[in-house]
């Protein structure tokens, strides 16, 4: 004992000695610990204006705006990283903990990813150039045209099961609507509010670009999702299905989805 202190003194420090590491290990106030435990992911996505595509170098979008609230809320850093459609589909079906985004949920695809949950849904179409409008009642009047359609996509695989087998099929859905404009294709296979956004992005009124040729009767209807890879960790995955339900709940959502989702009126079912 210390010469010269009295015993009520000493306790006292040694009281005020333990109130203070107790504070010094739990942290800033408000601090969440909750994803602390959570396995390292990775994110990839491509680009479907106006669900995720890049703007100045950097994702954005609908379902990317989405994604960075679920990682705030969750208290996860990690990268978004865009890449061609179908190099980020293979992504995620080889590494493990990959988040992918958006993606259509189908029978094919049922097995091969863990489904988190709906961010968007939509319908497709053939489209073509309104000054040079096909008209199609049936898809088997489209076989002698030039389609264009997205590699590793499900309205690729939806034209070719239906036996349509002379597609052009590209990496970037972009790409279609460059070929589209410069008639290198006849017909582009894609949904409704990508193609208008991306026409619009090319500096076009999609109202005097487009018109819809012939709806794709897709089964399910096209719905994007959140995924995770199969070989993805059980506590990741209830974390976000779990964020993701909540947030869908918010004001907060349908201000982001007030922002991205506005096609505005167009006469693509117009000549």
């Amino acid at each position: 004992m210390m010469k010269g202190c009295p015993v009520k003194l000493l306790k006292k420090y040694l009281i005020c000695f333990c109130l203070l590491l107790c504070l010094g290990s739990a942290g800033p106030a408000g601090a969440e610990s909750r994803s602390t435990d959570l396995p390292q992911i990775r994110i990839v996505t491509s680009h479907f204006a106006p669900f995720n595509y890049l703007k100045e170098g950097k994702p954005t979008g609908f379902c990317t705006e989405i994604v960075r609230v679920l990682l705030k809320n969750l208290n996860i850093s990690a990268p978004i990283t865009t890449l061609p459609w179908a190099r980020a589909y293979q992504t995620a079906l080889k590494e493990k903990n990959t988040l992918i985004f958006t993606i259509a949920r189908t029978p094919e695809r049922e097995p091969l990813f863990h489904w988190i949950g709906v961010l968007v849904t939509g319908q497709s179409y053939l489209f073509s150039l309104k000054n040079r409008f096909i008209v199609l009642s049936s898809l088997d009047q489209a076989r002698p045209y030039r389609i264009g359609a997205a590699r590793d996509g499900i309205r690729g695989k939806y034209l070719s099961d239906a036996g349509i087998f002379e597609l052009d099929l590209v990496a970037d859905s972009r790409m279609n609507a460059v070929k589209l404009l410069n008639q290198r294709i006849d017909l582009w296979a894609e949904d409704e509010l990508a193609a208008v956004h991306t026409i619009r992005q090319l500096g076009y009124d999609p109202g005097d670009i487009l018109a819809k040729s012939l709806p794709l009767d897709l089964k399910p209807v096209p719905t994007g999702y959140l995924a995770f890879s199969r070989d993805t960790d059980k506590h990741l995955l209830a974390a976000f299905k779990h964020a993701l339900a909540k947030f869908l709940l918010t004001e907060e959502y349908k201000a982001v989805r007030n922002r991205y989702i506005h096609p505005g009126p167009w006469a693509g079912n117009k000549r």
